[in-house]
């Protein structure tokens, strides 16, 4: 009975893992990253506190896709996404909202320190020697950011992200 329990508990934690996670970057998903930020919209409200909605979306991965085939595309949001994880908070929430589309929620910055992260991440990707299969490939993204206002809705969060992250892509092409 113990070795019962035991074992369903392990497939609930692993049932939750993979609810939770993206596969091929093990980032959180999409769904995490809405729940989450439900979950700083109800904090900021009631505390008054500020959270900072980022999306980020790679350039040129169809490129490299065609070019280069999935395989380098996938390594490609791998590395991203290690990235990521290096130089965000353990407090902060980095996820994979889908495809070459990742999403940051970044807690109790103001707006210049936001912009100085997303410089500092900027010239990180811009450092990146990216190489697959011997050759390098190219290596960049457009960032695009809101905050977290008393009357948002996640969903209203979200479009704003994106909208954000258009306008920064659009400078880039």
């Amino acid at each position: 009975m113990d070795q019962e329990i035991v074992a369903l508990k392990e497939d609930l934690a692993e049932m939750k893992l993979n609810a939770y996670h993206d596969v091929l970057t093990g980032l959180s998903n999409r769904r995490f990253f809405v729940e989450s930020l439900g979950d700083r919209v109800a904090r900021c409200r009631r505390y008054g506190d500020n959270c900072a909605v980022l999306f980020l979306d790679v350039n040129k991965l169809k490129m490299i896709n065609d070019d280069y085939g999935h395989a380098a595309g996938d390594a490609l949001l791998v590395r991203l996404a290690e990235i990521l994880k290096t130089h965000t908070r353990t407090t902060d929430v980095v996820a994979r909202i889908g495809g070459d589309e990742f999403g940051l929620l970044l807690d109790s910055l103001n707006g210049d320190q936001v912009a100085d992260k997303i410089d500092f991440l900027m010239e990180v990707f811009g450092n990146e020697n990216f190489v697959h299969e011997g050759k390098r490939l190219p290596f960049g993204a457009s960032i695009g950011y809101c905050f977290v206002g008393p009357q948002d809705t996640t969903d209203g969060l979200m479009s704003r992200a994106d909208a954000a992250m258009y306008t920064a892509k659009d400078k880039f092409e």
